[in-house]
């Protein structure tokens, strides 16, 4: 199916989101779409998938010109699409989840649906682990994405649509998805991968398609294209800014202790984590996506009930079971899925900005006081649109991430629990976030940094800890830690490393 997008445009108001965009997929091809946040990349792709309308263009398909008016349009043409913002009914399990797109699931099916094996067949190719009977509620977010392309995969769509698919995927994870999207193409369907990671790009990516505020600026074959001229093309800059890691205070006291915390949440559950961080230290968390990640930032934020241990910040106790949470927190968060827990969606940006501030404020103000403040806060943080008044779900979820950290890294927090805090983020927002973070690390904040990116992971953080089923398999410095060395933790094994060189 050869799909052509001719003079798309798309505005919101005053923002023009696509500008007369062209582009063609071709059958047996991946084309990897770039840009920063804001771009258009997103929206151009759900008008494709019939979730939003152009204001002008065309979409033809094999030469004849079509109307794509709705999702079910999309979907019966043979498009289908895995969105950045996950579509998932939490109650059900992962295999009725999957029932419900399946293109020949029986309308009677009910709670039969244990015994109707069709729709786990392209999951169990591409994340065997995950029990398709289980909740999802009782995913990882990375477990959640490998779910949502089983469901597109089970479509056998001609066009195959992948929004940021391994912005929360572990490397093995990401290897077994680009294995799956080169099998795809070469089933003879088109495939579109929305990405900010250029390992995405030359992992499977035959065409390049680069945007930059709202307009197509170059399409390219992968093979001509070196990563920095990818990255030039995406900024509109001969140079990127990169952050600067943070030199180690030496002998600095410890300033947050997580003291033998225990807890249980939809997510999974943690057993005895102790872990000090010092003040000034960045204490990276590596593991396999759903090993108690989310639950062990919860359980720090104060946003789980613990069962046993203690959050100890500046010798005050923050968190313990059956104790109340302090008014004033010293604790920033930045969540996994900021849409779901971060944000109030119908508010607008600036009032979301305030929201911990929101106490102090008079009582009689108005949404339209918080705009100053929050202007400063958008430009900081690049957020687009840059309208305060915009409502918050109405940005993209790469906007989202932003907007959080804007909030949480605004103040002096003296300990920061950052959970996948660039996800989704183009390099340049991506170094914004961690400048902001790394400069609260500086002034002496502490910083509990959860991540699967192990490069980033190296090359910022002080020291490593590995979480495994739950509990802490392994703690080392990243002067020292080896790649296989965390490897071996994240799979619950040991091994000799001492010969090893670091971060081999």
């Amino acid at each position: 199916m050869h799909v052509s997008l001719a003079g798309i445009t798309k505005r919101y108001g005053a923002i023009l989101a696509n500008d007369d965009v062209d582009l063609d997929l071709v059958p047996g091809e991946v084309v990897a779409l770039l840009g920063e946040n804001g771009a258009g990349k997103s929206t151009l792709m759900k008008i494709l998938f019939g979730f939003q309308q152009a204001d002008a263009g065309e979409i033809r398909i094999d030469g004849r010109p079509v109307v794509i008016d709705s999702p079910r349009a999309a979907a019966a043409l043979g498009i289908g699409m895995v969105f950045q913002q996950f579509s998932l009914v939490p109650a059900l399990t992962v295999r009725e989840n999957l029932a419900l797109g399946h293109r020949c699931t029986p309308w009677w099916i009910g709670r039969g649906a244990r015994s109707f094996a069709a729709p786990v067949a392209h999951l169990r190719d591409i994340a065997p682990e995950i029990e398709p009977d289980l909740p999802v509620s009782r995913l990882a977010v990375g477990e959640m994405q490998l779910v949502e392309l089983a469901k597109v995969l089970n479509l056998d769509a001609g066009v195959v649509i992948l929004d940021e698919p391994t912005s929360v995927l572990t490397p093995a994870e990401s290897e077994r998805l680009w294995e799956q999207v080169r099998r795809i193409a070469a089933g003879g369907a088109a495939v579109v991968l929305i990405t900010h990671k250029l390992e995405d790009v030359f992992a499977c990516a035959q065409r390049v398609a680069v945007m930059r505020r709202g307009r197509m600026v170059a399409t390219l074959d992968t093979s001509s294209v070196t990563p920095d001229a990818l990255v030039r093309l995406i900024v509109g800059a001969e140079t990127v800014t990169t952050a600067q890691p943070v030199e180690r205070t030496a002998d600095a006291l410890p300033r947050a202790w997580i003291k033998n915390l225990s807890a249980t949440t939809a997510a999974g559950a943690i057993a005895g984590v102790d872990l000090r961080i010092a003040a000034g230290e960045i204490l990276g968390i590596a593991g396999v996506s759903g090993n108690g990640q989310q639950t062990l930032a919860d359980a720090v934020a104060g946003l789980a009930i613990l069962l046993a241990g203690e959050v100890i910040v500046d010798g005050e106790t923050l968190q313990a079971p059956r104790a109340e949470m302090p008014a004033q927190s010293a604790v920033a968060y930045l969540p996994e899925q900021p849409l779901r827990n971060a944000v109030a969606p119908d508010l607008s940006v600036a009032v979301n900005l305030m929201l911990k501030r929101i106490r102090d404020l008079p009582w009689r103000s108005h949404p339209s006081q918080f705009d100053a403040d929050a202007r400063e806060r958008i430009t900081a943080f690049d957020i687009r649109p840059t309208d305060p008044r915009a409502t918050a779900a109405s940005l993209s979820g790469g906007n989202l991430q932003k907007l959080v950290a804007a909030r949480e890294l605004a103040g002096a927090p003296a300990l920061i629990v950052a959970c996948y805090p660039t996800m989704g983020l183009d390099l340049g927002a991506a170094a914004a976030v961690y400048e902001a973070l790394f400069a609260h690390a500086r002034r002496g904040a502490a910083v509990l940094w959860i991540s699967e990116d192990l490069d980033d992971l190296l090359r910022y953080a002080h020291r490593i800890a590995v979480l495994h089923r739950g509990r802490i398999a392994g703690i080392a410095d990243t002067a020292q830690a080896t790649r296989r060395q965390l490897g071996a933790w994240m799979v619950g094994h040991s091994i000799d490393v001492a010969a090893e060189p670091a971060h081999a």
